[in-house]
């Protein structure tokens, strides 16, 4: 069985109180896997393997800081930090690992918001513009994974089904994923307060186990993180 952990953290840092919270979870869920989304580096376990998107996704750099990491327990290989030109800068990390059901691709992301350098950062975006391309830019790298054990992980920064976002950047994250891959966390999530924005998407060849939904809120009752956290397992399929 994999586990796999998923987390947008708000930019906490280990040495803060959040990310005393964070690092206290991720050791309870133990995944083999871990993706953290709007992080710091050092908010990860040291017993694993770390690689990271670009340090530059457009907005002023701070240290330590990245939109995506992924974590595992065995190293990583052919890693690929920038996908395809098209994509924004900053936001895409992949590799290989092994794990408990064999070597799995993982895509780590964190497509952008709606707003992303509309007002801010560049300041030369239309709203969903950089989102949108994000999305079109990303479908054939994902099409050169789907037939291998694979994983899409991160912030995807839309609901599934539709709530409020445009068709047009919905139709967009509907082509990526295709009849490729499964996206385990659509819809509602036992115990969460609404569906999430994070994702995670699987190939064909996994089974889904469970996904369990995360508090962001600690035990006083404060909030660590605008996202709450997911958990999940899967198993290779049989007939694959």
């Amino acid at each position: 069985e994999l586990s796999i952990g998923l987390w947008n953290v708000q930019w906490a840092s280990r040495t803060s109180a959040r990310g005393a919270f964070f690092s206290k979870c991720f050791e309870a869920i133990s995944p083999d896997v871990l993706c953290v989304t709007e992080g710091h580096e050092n908010i990860l376990q040291t017993n694993g393997h770390v690689i990271a998107s670009d340090a530059d996704y457009g907005y002023r750099r701070m240290p330590g800081r990245r939109k995506v990491l992924l974590w595992s327990r065995s190293p990583w290989r052919d890693v690929d930090s920038l996908g395809a030109s098209g994509i924004p800068s900053g936001r895409f990390i992949a590799g290989t690992t092994d794990t408990p059901i064999g070597a799995v691709r993982f895509v780590g992301v964190c497509v952008p918001w709606r707003n992303a350098h509309v007002s801010t950062g560049r300041a030369d975006r239309m709203i969903w513009e950089d989102h949108v391309a994000f999305l079109e830019h990303l479908a054939p790298v994902l099409q050169a994974v789907c037939l291998e054990p694979s994983v899409i992980i991160g912030d995807f920064n839309q609901a599934v089904p539709r709530r409020r976002q445009p068709t047009r950047a919905f139709d967009a994250l509907v082509t990526v994923l295709a009849a490729k891959y499964s996206l385990v966390t659509a819809g509602n999530i036992p115990e969460a307060p609404h569906p999430s924005i994070d994702h995670i998407a699987v190939s064909s060849t996994l089974n889904t186990d469970q996904v369990r939904f995360l508090s962001q809120y600690d035990s006083n009752g404060d909030r660590m993180s605008d996202h709450y956290g997911l958990s999940a397992t899967f198993s290779a399929r049989r007939d694959f």
